[in-house]
């Protein structure tokens, strides 16, 4: 077989025959470690663990270098049945535009920068500034004269919403 072949048979078929080439080359060392062991027993206690090492070790590289399966994988996904619809949806905090008059009901972990912070994602700090100060004043009567003191359970309406 010339080289010329090789490029064109594809790589399982030169895997196949890289593979059919290692074994020859085993069964032989097999063969003369066998005709060692009858003429010499102590050469062939020196030689074969060393040996076997090495074609223990030679045999984990190639079978941890060599991918699983060679070429394309088209088609893999043929046959499975694909949801109508989408298997989740987007939580309320990671909505691109909250509704404008929606009641915030306050959760504990909150402060009033993180709400303003969920009902104007595109703000810079000093807008969000602006805002808590807005949301404070819009909710006065039920936040307290602390802006930075909030509760569970207080429901804050957004500014104009009132």
């Amino acid at each position: 077989m010339r080289m010329d072949d090789l490029s064109t048979l594809g790589w399982e078929t030169a895997l196949r025959w890289l593979l059919a080439a290692v074994l020859a080359v085993w069964v032989l060392w097999w063969l003369l470690g066998l005709a060692l062991a009858l003429v010499d027993r102590r050469l062939a206690a020196r030689l074969g663990p060393p040996l076997l090492r090495a074609l223990l070790v030679t045999g984990a590289v190639v079978a941890t270098a060599t991918p699983a399966r060679a070429g394309s994988t088209q088609g893999a996904l043929d046959g499975l049945a694909l949801p109508e619809r989408p298997l989740t949806q987007t939580p309320t905090a990671h909505r691109s535009t909250p509704p404008a008059a929606e009641v915030h009901v306050v959760v504990a972990g909150e402060s009033l920068w993180s709400i303003v912070r969920d009902h104007s994602p595109g703000a810079d700090d000093n807008g969000t500034v602006a805002e808590v100060a807005r949301w404070h004043h819009a909710n006065r009567d039920v936040i307290g004269p602390d802006p930075d003191l909030i509760h569970p359970g207080q429901r804050l309406d957004p500014p104009g919403a009132r």
